[in-house]
């Protein structure tokens, strides 16, 4: 059997460096270490994340007890199922918080603060569908993502739920499941798809985990060439999450999603999504603001 460059690559890897049950706090996938320890502290050396670069301060690392274990795992488990099942162009989104948001008006600081109230009930259990509408670069991704991280890192990264257990309700915390989904890059990796059985593989996986998801960020909804293809997966997407939490950022306002996609489809935006909704009016182009 002939090797081929990233087999070779693997097994040299697995010679050279190890996980060690420590996952990345940004991507969530595993960090790894050198095997061999550090000839001037006779310590293992700092772990690195080979899938976008995070770099471990060892110095700082403390030695976990059952709780700090506890919550590493949900931590690491909700970073993992973000990075697994989104749809995004770039990795650049989630670097995103309320905390580098820029404030640069009243209207702003309201939307930031808007976002924030939301995001604290979503925590506290309500179901919510939020409408973020304004034009490009007013930051509506921006703080949709900054949502995404409140409501993890306020809630320690799980969330409680009630599960039958030996036919009585049990209450027990779970991990948060949030998917991000950039709606025109699901849309033209769709069709991608048609050709590419890898690809098809990770959509299909995606398509099939928007139904479970606690919240589902739908970003720049609205934004594609409007054709029957993608109005059949809006359906079909609002069908799944009609009474699930979704957060939309989209251009269009409520008459444009109408004749966009129906009344139907719009109907379904519109449950549970009362007096939610955001508007960004009056701010400016915030992409000369931030990086």
């Amino acid at each position: 059997m002939v090797e081929t460059v990233g087999d070779v690559v693997t097994n040299l890897m697995s010679k050279v460096f190890e996980t060690y049950g420590v996952n990345c706090p940004v991507c969530g996938k595993p960090l790894l270490r050198p095997q061999i320890l550090n000839k001037r502290t006779g310590q293992k050396m700092a772990g690195a994340c080979p899938s976008c670069g995070y770099m471990e301060d060892i110095n700082h690392r403390e030695i976990p007890d059952n709780k700090a274990l506890t919550a590493s795992a949900h931590k690491n488990e909700a970073l993992g199922y973000i990075n697994t099942y989104s749809i995004f162009s770039s990795f650049d989104v989630f670097n995103r918080r309320f905390s580098n948001y820029t404030v640069s008006s009243d209207a702003s600081k309201q939307v930031l603060e808007r976002s924030r109230t939301i995001a604290n009930r979503i925590i506290n259990g309500e179901t919510i569908h939020t409408l973020m509408i304004g034009a490009t670069g007013r930051g509506k991704t921006h703080l949709a993502v900054g949502m995404m991280y409140w409501i993890l890192e306020r809630s320690g990264y799980k969330l409680l739920k009630t599960v039958m257990k030996n036919g009585k309700p049990v209450e027990t915390f779970f991990s948060w499941k949030i998917i991000f989904i950039d709606w025109r890059e699901l849309i033209e990796r769709k069709k991608q798809s048609f050709n590419d059985d890898q690809m098809a593989k990770q959509i299909n996986k995606t398509m099939a985990e928007i139904k479970n998801a606690d919240v589902v960020i739908l970003d720049d909804f609205g934004s594609e060439r409007g054709t029957e293809y993608s109005l059949d997966l809006a359906d079909a997407f609002w069908r799944d999450r009609e009474n699930k939490t979704v957060i939309v950022t989209t251009n269009l306002i409520g008459s444009d999603l109408t004749a966009r996609y129906g009344d139907r489809t719009l109907s379904r935006m519109k449950n549970h999504g009362v007096n939610n909704g955001i508007t960004f009016a009056n701010i400016p182009d915030h992409r000369g603001l931030v990086e």
